[in-house]
């Protein structure tokens, strides 16, 4: 995966986290994972968007540390479930 950018906000009293990001087999689509976080900064909800409709995709282990790391990155620190 390629990131290009994280944002936090906090909606309704959630925490989410929309990182954005293009998978190597498809460079021309953007997509938008939005991660739910619970008070101990846990995700425990893991949604892929594309143009706005969720994609139902289910994240693989490797994916989810991918997604935690670049989180890191930006100074955003988050665990899986």
């Amino acid at each position: 995966m390629k990131f290009d950018y994280c944002e936090q906000e906090i909606a309704d009293g959630q925490t989410l986290l929309h990182i954005g990001l293009q998978f190597e087999d498809e460079p021309d689509s953007l997509y938008v994972a939005e991660l739910q976080l619970d008070g101990n900064a846990r995700v425990s909800v893991w949604k892929l968007y594309y143009n706005g409709f969720d994609c139902g995709y289910p994240f693989k282990p490797e994916e989810k540390e991918q997604l935690i790391a670049y989180a890191a990155e930006q100074g955003i620190r988050i665990q899986a479930e």
